[in-house]
């Protein structure tokens, strides 16, 4: 009986633990963010090799972490990538950051019209950014892409269900360090 009672308790304490685990920040002071995520966030050392490999030097920072990963219809997918944007400010007066910003991100629409996706312009951690949805290898997923602080932030949400919800929690709760 009495392993019986231990064992409810355990169990009602990790299930308590999970529930209040997904409204707590995970801290990444290295890449400076902190976000809520509804699993722990790690590494993504595929897309850092790849992306290396392709010959983008400029990654901060790329995070993953899946929910649900063995039921396609529920799974979630996020994805946080940060690149350092410094070398492309080099030569450009402060007072036209504003400027490159605007290009940046009109350039980064045009490559997402050219791949027939559609965008909307809107404004995130006080700066314009662009918001998108599409497929990826299947999975409708949302992004949002902004520059802030010389660096370029992609967020992005895959899944099949309540993607928006989803996408927006995540969203909501990135913060910069």
């Amino acid at each position: 009986m009495n392993t019986k009672i231990i064992s409810t308790t355990i169990l009602a304490l990790l299930f308590v633990a999970n529930i209040y685990g997904q409204d707590t920040y995970q801290t990444f002071t290295a890449a400076g963010f902190k976000v809520k995520c509804g699993c722990k966030l790690y590494v993504n050392t595929t897309f850092i090799s790849m992306a290396k490999q392709q010959g983008m030097n400029n990654i901060i920072a790329a995070y993953i972490c899946t929910e649900n990963e063995d039921n396609p219809d529920i799974g979630v997918i996020h994805n946080i990538n940060i690149y350092d944007e410094s070398k492309s400010y080099k030569n450009i007066q402060p007072s036209g950051y504003a400027y490159f910003e605007k290009k940046y991100l009109e350039q980064y629409a045009t490559n997402l019209q050219n791949s027939g996706i559609a965008y909307t312009y809107t404004t995130y951690q006080d700066v314009s950014a662009i918001e998108y949805t599409f497929d990826q290898q299947g999975l409708p997923t949302k992004a949002i892409i902004f520059l802030k602080n010389k660096k370029s932030y992609l967020i992005q949400v895959g899944t099949r269900k309540n993607l928006s919800t989803k996408f927006s929690s995540l969203k909501s709760s990135f913060a910069i360090l």
